[in-house]
């Protein structure tokens, strides 16, 4: 786990590793778009405005937050506070933390389902995840998992969720129902972030040391295509349409451009020092990746595949995970 917690780690190899769990947020109706970014290093969340391009709010929350997911029903965001060993539960409407829950493990990934009723959350230590009432913080279940899990992802309907094991180099693939890995798919090295298609069709595979995404086709459960990305890949999100996946590169400082109809590299695209969270801004066409190094939410121009100004935020932001979160304006 030092690679995750660790600074000097984290420097020598500019890379800790994916997260990037992608999310295309459907936009219904006018609404406050915002993105969660976890500060590793401030022990707090940036709350940004998207239409405004910047930080509105500076949340506290437990000691070194990481991860991060957002409950889209109930207007929630969850956030796994590494040392401190606890969820803090951010009301996005508030913008503030209403809850806090402890827990007996240090918590890397984690993400809820479309009914918000459940958090699962990784276990890195001890090869598990756990199943969490949203409400009370209870444990309700304990799945054992391969070898140190990080990235989670629901598949569209929320009866199969997905696990990264880095150190067992595989996919677990859970029940959520019956809460029982049903199988593992072996993937490249040292998988960590996960990401699922528009389309619930292809799971994106984040392998830090094969530089490269296992594409995984959910109906089959198999690897049906490697695609090679830049050095220390970390996370991955795809464009709405499921047209482009981005990749961050943290070894290189880059993004990486994927066509993913041809599975061809287009373009990378140099960004701030030791880029780790991705996701995609789909109401304004834009991409948002946190910038570890340099401490700001670099933002890439979806159409131009170009920089636009970055947006300063705390110190080591993290943001692995679903990020982005959207208040209707009769909840604001």
């Amino acid at each position: 786990m030092q690679l995750v917690l660790a600074k000097s780690v984290s420097q020598t190899f500019k890379v800790l590793f994916f997260c990037g769990l992608s999310l295309c947020l459907p936009i219904c109706g006018k609404a406050a778009d915002y993105a969660y970014i976890t500060n590793q290093g401030a022990h707090t969340v940036s709350v940004v405005d998207l239409q405004q391009q910047k930080v509105v709010n500076t949340i506290a929350v437990g000691k070194a937050p990481v991860g991060v997911t957002v409950d889209h029903r109930n207007q929630l965001v969850y956030v796994s506070n590494v040392e401190g060993h606890s969820l803090s539960v951010i009301d996005m409407r508030r913008q503030q933390v209403t809850n806090t829950m402890a827990l007996p493990i240090a918590p890397v990934g984690l993400t809820v389902g479309e009914t918000g009723d459940q958090v699962y959350v990784a276990d890195w230590y001890h090869d598990h995840l756990l199943v969490l009432g949203a409400e009370s913080g209870q444990v309700l279940a304990q799945i054992e998992v391969g070898h140190a899990p990080g990235g989670m992802q629901l598949g569209h309907g929320d009866a199969i969720l997905y696990v990264a094991n880095r150190d067992s180099n595989d996919v677990s693939v859970i029940d959520t129902r019956s809460r029982k890995e049903l199988q593992r798919i072996k993937v490249g090295q040292h998988p960590f972030g996960l990401s699922l298609s528009p389309d619930g069709q292809q799971l994106y595979v984040v392998n830090v040391y094969s530089n490269s995404i296992s594409v995984i086709d959910i109906a089959s459960h198999e690897v049906v295509s490697t695609l090679a990305v830049g050095e220390h890949p970390y996370c991955a999100t795809t464009d709405s349409t499921g047209k482009y996946l981005y990749v961050t590169n943290t070894g290189e400082d880059s993004v990486t451009v994927i066509d993913l109809h041809s599975n061809k590299v287009m373009r990378k695209i140099r960004v701030p020092g030791t880029p780790e969270g991705i996701a995609y801004d789909a109401a304004r066409q834009q991409v948002l990746v946190a910038s570890w190094m340099d401490n700001v939410l670099a933002v890439i121009d979806g159409q131009s595949l170009t920089l636009k100004p970055a947006i300063a935020v705390g110190s080591q932001p993290r943001a692995f995970g679903q990020f982005i979160g959207s208040v209707p304006d009769k909840q604001k």
